[in-house]
Formats: C-alpha cells, structure tokens, sequence
C-alpha cells in the first residue's frame, strides 16, 4: 500500500506541475484574450456551459489561476447574476478542494516549528475567522494562497467556509457586474458608475466593520487573559 507520506509527495508534485504547466509552457496562451474570447463563444452555445465553467474555476482554484478569468466570462456569458452564481459556486468547490489539500499536505508541519506553530494555531482558533474574512475582502495575496494556508494552519472548515463566501461574494458580483455592464451593454454608463459606486461603498462598510470586529475581539481576548 501507498503511504500518506507518498500520497502527499505525490500530491505535491501534480499540483506543482500543474503549475508550472499553467505558467511556464505553451498552455499559458490559452490564457490569451484570443482563446479566451473563443472560449466565451463556445460556452455561450451549450446547455451545459455552467458546468463546465464550475468545473474548470474549481480545478483553476486548485492551481492557482487567476479568479477573475473564470469570473469575467460568467458575467459576459450569463449575465451579472446567473454569472456571479455560477462563478461562486465554483469558486467555494475550488476553495474547499484547496483547503484540504493543503490540510493533507501540511500534515503535522506547524508541530515541526514548536512554539511558533502552537502560536499560529492558537491565533487561528482565536481570530481565524474574521482574519480570513478581511483578507479575503482587501486585495492581497492570490486567492489559493489563503485556501492552503488555512488548510495548513488546520482552521477550523466551517469557519473558513463562511469567511471565504462572505469574503469573496462582492469581487465576484463587481467583476461579474462590470464584465455584463460594459460586454453586454445591459446599462448605460451613468448607471453603471452609479451603481459600481453603491457597491464600492458597500465593500468599504463591509471592510470598516470587519475590521472594528477584530479589534473588539482583540480587546476582548486581552481583558480576558488579563
């Protein structure tokens, strides 16, 4: 039988390879706004479009491709909402394949660092939620780089779940937005900027209150160490 330390090497070498595949090979012109406006044409004429879109954010999420690809076609393809639905959809099935990839492959790696790693695991058990909740909603580092952390950091899944939808809805809606408003023309231009403008104050009170949460949580775990 396969040992776990096997399966995680070999684990390790798929999603690496898928990477350097993506980025550093011809595959990456597929990438293209050429291709990707074939692609768009192509799902546009086939009743199981949206599955295949699902699939293929969910699989991109694994290794790593930028979300607004997968987000940006939704929207010009189905439209601000059935676009924004199907690109959410797979993004959460992306988010969670990661999350325990990264879970299986960093089995028993925080241990390795002793007290630095109970640290970081106190401070996701703690704070995990709504610091995953600001990262996802502040622009960062790539969205797969949070699903394998926290996988990694072993936060707990219902958490980072909620954090990750919550977190990652209003990109998802201003991009899907944006693609439908300015490919389709569903909207003038003043009404877009009106409306892009309503949505950009939502994400700073979405942001704002987020980020007041933390520092009540803080001070609270303070009072209570105390």
């Amino acid at each position: 039988m396969i040992s776990r330390r096997g399966l995680r090497i070999g684990l390790l070498l798929v999603l690496v390879g898928g990477v350097v595949a993506l980025y550093f090979s011809p595959v990456r012109t597929y990438f293209s706004r050429e291709h990707l406006s074939q692609t768009v044409n192509f799902l546009r004429g086939l009743w199981y479009g949206p599955i295949v879109l699902i699939l293929s954010y969910a699989v991109g999420c694994v290794f790593a491709v930028p979300a607004s690809v997968f987000i940006l076609a939704a929207g010009v393809i189905w439209g601000w909402k059935l676009g924004a639905t199907y690109a959410m959809t797979g993004a959460m099935l992306g988010a969670s394949a990661a999350y325990f990839a990264g879970q299986f492959l960093g089995e028993g790696l925080l241990d390795r660092f002793g007290k630095m790693g109970g640290m970081v695991r106190k401070q996701v058990s703690d704070n995990g939620f709504v610091s995953l909740l600001i990262a996802r909603l502040i622009p960062g580092p790539p969205f797969a780089v949070w699903n394998y952390a926290a996988g990694i950091a072993r936060m707990n899944f219902g958490e980072y779940f909620l954090a990750t939808l919550l977190g990652t809805l209003p990109a998802h809606l201003v991009f899907a937005y944006c693609a439908d408003a300015l490919f389709n023309g569903t909207m003038t231009q003043g009404a877009a900027v009106k409306r892009l403008a309503i949505v950009a104050g939502l994400l700073i009170t979405m942001i704002g209150l987020t980020t007041l949460l933390k520092r009540r949580l803080t001070k609270k775990g303070l009072t209570v160490n105390s």
